[in-house]
């Protein structure tokens, strides 16, 4: 059964293992809080929620190849939305995962929409031919 938690510091590693293992560049910092899926002990998802003045970024969203479209990633973004309920969320997914993220209510924005990082992080995207859009979530009602 699929299991969501916290990540503890002790679990630093393996996650950049896993990310190693997605081809994922992205770094752990400690002050993001990190969510798991895992698999009998084994880690088969993992998202980072970043905090920053006044909002969190979503980054890192990644479901090994053989768990992908099983329900990992909708699990690990459920378990962001609770977490993130009164807090503005911004993301920067690819394109073709737009409606994935809007079952939780992130909504596509424009980047004068948006705080400069998250305008400057993607218009690098952009720069780099990643075909990638603007993402925000609201706090609930």
């Amino acid at each position: 059964m699929l299991k969501i938690s916290q990540a503890k510091l002790h679990d630093a590693e393996n996650i950049k293992a896993f990310y190693n293992q997605c081809g994922y560049g992205g770094d752990l910092s400690e002050e993001a809080l990190i969510l798991i899926a895992q698999l009998e002990e084994r880690i088969v998802g993992v998202v980072r929620l970043c905090p920053n003045t006044g909002f969190f970024v979503l980054r890192g969203m990644q479901v090994l190849a053989l768990f992908q479209r099983q329900g990992v990633g909708t699990q690990l973004l459920q378990a962001c939305s609770a977490q993130l309920a009164d807090q503005v969320c911004y993301c920067i997914p690819w394109q073709h995962l737009k409606s994935f993220y809007q079952q939780v209510g992130f909504q596509e924005v424009s980047p004068i929409e948006v705080p400069d990082l998250l305008r400057k992080r993607f218009n690098n995207y952009i720069s780099r031919g990643m075909n990638v859009i603007l993402m925000r979530r609201l706090p609930t009602a």
